[in-house]
C-alpha cells in the first residue's frame, strides 16, 4: 500500500479526520480523484499559525513501473519544472516538490473556488455565464497562454534567451480554477509540450477529445498555439452558448462533431454577440490553423476591442459571486 493510500484510510478510520504529514505538510483532506495514478490533497504548513485556513495543494504520483507508469512520471517531471519556471498570476504558483515513501509530490496555492467545468454545470447540465464575464475569464486565460507560448530561458549553446516552445495541448473548462475573489488560472500542464519533454515521453493525443483541434484530430499533426487557441474558443463558445460545444456519446462520434463543425456565423447561433466578440469565435474555430488569429497575443487585443470587455471589474465581482454560490453548492 502507497504512502498516499495509507494517508487516506487514515483521514476517514473511525470517521474522524487524522491529519498526516507528508514532508512539512499536513494533509487535511483529499479532493476528487483526478485521474490514474495521481491524488489531490489540501494542506496546511506545519509552520502555518493555528486555526489558519489550508492555503496549499498537492499533487502526487504514487510509484509505479511499466511505460504507462514511465509516460505519467515523465509528464509530472514535465509539469513540475513548469510550473517552478513560470510566475504569472493567471498560473499556479509551485511552493516546492520532492519524494517521500516512493512518492512524488508538488506542491502549489489551493485555489479556494471551482472550476469552469463545475460553474458550467458539467456533465449532468450545462449553463452559460454572461458575455462580460465570459469575456473576461477568456481574456485572463489568453494573457495565461500569451505568458506560456512566448515563455524563453537562457540558451548556454546560444548566448541568448530562447523560447522553450511550450503549449498547453489540454485548455478545457476542468483545467480552468475560479477562486471565490474572481480570480481565473489555467492549470494542469501535466500533458503539456515544450522542448524539455524528451520525444520517447511525448504523445500527439494528449488532451481532452471534445477540445481538440482538428489538425489534431484529422492529420494526427503536433500540437501547437494555433491549437491551444482553438480549444480557447471551444471553451468561449460554451460560457456564451450554455452548451456543450462537441458533446457525443463516445471519442468517435466526437471527433466527427468536431470535424463537421461548422464555424460561420456565430451570431445566428448565440445571440446578442457583438462584431468584435463574433470574429474571435469565427477566426479561432476555423478548421484551417492559417485563418486563425496567429498568437494568444492577438486573441487579447481582439478581446480587448470586444465592448463586452469594458465592464471587466464588474464582470469580476460577478463571477466571484457566481463561484462563491456554486461552491456552497457543491457537495460535501
Amino acid at each position: 500500500m502507497s504512502l498516499v493510500d495509507t494517508a487516506i484510510i487514515g483521514m476517514h478510520t473511525a470517521g474522524t479526520m487524522e491529519l498526516r504529514s507528508f514532508g512539512t505538510y499536513r494533509l487535511v483532506r483529499p479532493l476528487a480523484n483526478p485521474g490514474a495514478g495521481f491524488r489531490h490533497f489540501v494542506a496546511s504548513h506545519e509552520d502555518d499559525p493555528p486555526g489558519a485556513p489550508p492555503g496549499y495543494f498537492i499533487k502526487m504520483l504514487a510509484g509505479g513501473s511499466g511505460d504507462e507508469h514511465a509516460l505519467l512520471r515523465a509528464g509530472f517531471e514535465h509539469e513540475i519544472r513548469l510550473l517552478k519556471s513560470f510566475n504569472h498570476p493567471s498560473i499556479p504558483s509551485a511552493h516546492g516538490d520532492g519524494e517521500q515513501g516512493g512518492v512524488r509530490f508538488l506542491v502549489m496555492d489551493y485555489i479556494d473556488g471551482v472550476d469552469l467545468a463545475q460553474l458550467l454545470g458539467h456533465p449532468e447540465q450545462t449553463r452559460g455565464l454572461s458575455r462580460e464575464v465570459a469575456v473576461y475569464v477568456l481574456a485572463q486565460l489568453a494573457d495565461a497562454l500569451h505568458y506560456v507560448h512566448t515563455f524563453e530561458v537562457f540558451d548556454d549553446d546560444a548566448g541568448d534567451f530562447r523560447s522553450i516552445d511550450a503549449v498547453h495541448r489540454d485548455i478545457a473548462p476542468s483545467n480552468v480554477l475560479l477562486s471565490r475573489q474572481g480570480n481565473v488560472l489555467l492549470a494542469d500542464f501535466n500533458t503539456a509540450a515544450s522542448r524539455w519533454l524528451s520525444p520517447e515521453h511525448d504523445t500527439v493525443h494528449a488532451g481532452t477529445k471534445a477540445y481538440m483541434a482538428p489538425e489534431r484530430i484529422i492529420a494526427a499533426a503536433p500540437a501547437t498555439p494555433l491549437s491551444d487557441l482553438w480549444s480557447m474558443a471551444v471553451v468561449l463558445w460554451e460560457m456564451l452558448r450554455g452548451q456543450r460545444c462537441f458533446k457525443a456519446e463516445d471519442d468517435l462520434r466526437t471527433i466527427d462533431a468536431i470535424v463537421r463543425f461548422d464555424p460561420s456565423h456565430p451570431s445566428r447561433r448565440i445571440a446578442g454577440l457583438s462584431t468584435k466578440l463574433a470574429e474571435v469565435l469565427r477566426k479561432n474555430l476555423d478548421r484551417d490553423p492559417a485563418r486563425r488569429y496567429q498568437s494568444a497575443y492577438q486573441l487579447l487585443q481582439r478581446l480587448a476591442q470586444a465592448p463586452e470587455a469594458a465592464a471587466a471589474e464588474r464582470a469580476r465581482e460577478e463571477l466571484a459571486a457566481a463561484v462563491q454560490a456554486a461552491a456552497a453548492a457543491r457537495p460535501g
